[in-house]
């Protein structure tokens, strides 16, 4: 789905376009920056926006994210999980802006946006060997739920991961 865009102290995001195939590409495409993620490897930009052609009609809200200066940080999204009543979301940062805070930015920024809309309940997964990612679920208030694992979609790779909850009244 698209939004208007949300503007945080240090960040923009707003929607992802079919434009942005090449910027995605570079993380999601990139073995090490797209290790965790549970998306497949993509292949190259233009696979990208064959995905994206109906990205309108997606379910979830995918963000690009920029500094305040047009500096590319990033991608993340939101969206309803099994039910319209829990959300589920996920980021990924450019490598040489890891460790600046800016996946907590953007997960709160997400988290505040769909309270707005009416959503009480988030859910996110992380591989456990990515423990910066659970440290940034902490810093969003979120509390460990149950351990789990998923298998990164196209590959045989099975991690074993944490899943965390929020609820907000």
């Amino acid at each position: 789905m698209l939004t208007s865009t949300i503007t945080t102290e240090r960040l923009m995001l707003r929607s992802m376009t079919q434009e942005d195939a090449e910027l995605a590409f570079s993380i999601w495409g990139d073995a090490k920056q797209g290790k965790y993620l549970q998306d497949p490897y993509y292949s190259s930009a233009e696979e990208l926006r064959g995905l994206f052609k109906n990205i309108h009609k997606w379910s979830d809200y995918p963000f690009m994210v920029f500094t305040e200066k047009g500096q590319f940080v990033g991608t993340c999204s939101i969206g309803p999980e099994d039910t319209n009543e829990l959300w589920g979301f996920g980021y990924c940062v450019v490598k040489e802006e890891q460790g600046k805070g800016y996946a907590t930015e953007m997960a709160k920024a997400m988290i505040k946006f769909a309270h707005r809309l009416g959503i009480h309940d988030f859910m996110a997964e992380y591989a456990i060997e990515n423990s910066a990612s659970g440290r940034v679920l902490e810093k969003c208030g979120m509390h460990f739920e149950r351990a789990s694992s998923f298998k990164k979609s196209g590959t045989d790779f099975v991690y074993p991961s944490n899943i965390y909850s929020l609820h907000l009244a």
